[in-house]
């Protein structure tokens, strides 16, 4: 199979909608400070999940990820 193949004119590749699904913007605020509580609560001792992000890394990089939401 080649490349010319799997991506042609007849198909186009669209980006999945990776939005949150909230119906107002306090969901929105709750979801982040949510999110903000999972991270400040992780073991930072603990081995990298599946993913390969250690704990130590996400906990000190919380602010900015937070500031991605």
């Amino acid at each position: 199979m080649s490349f010319k193949s799997v991506f042609n004119e007849k198909q186009e590749f669209t980006e999945p909608n990776r939005a949150l699904h909230c119906q107002s913007l306090q969901e929105i605020i709750e979801h982040k400070q949510e999110i903000g509580r999972l991270l400040e609560n992780l073991h930072a001792r603990k081995t990298m999940g599946l993913d390969g992000m250690s704990g130590w890394a996400l906990k000190e990089c919380k602010d900015q990820l937070l500031e991605l939401i």
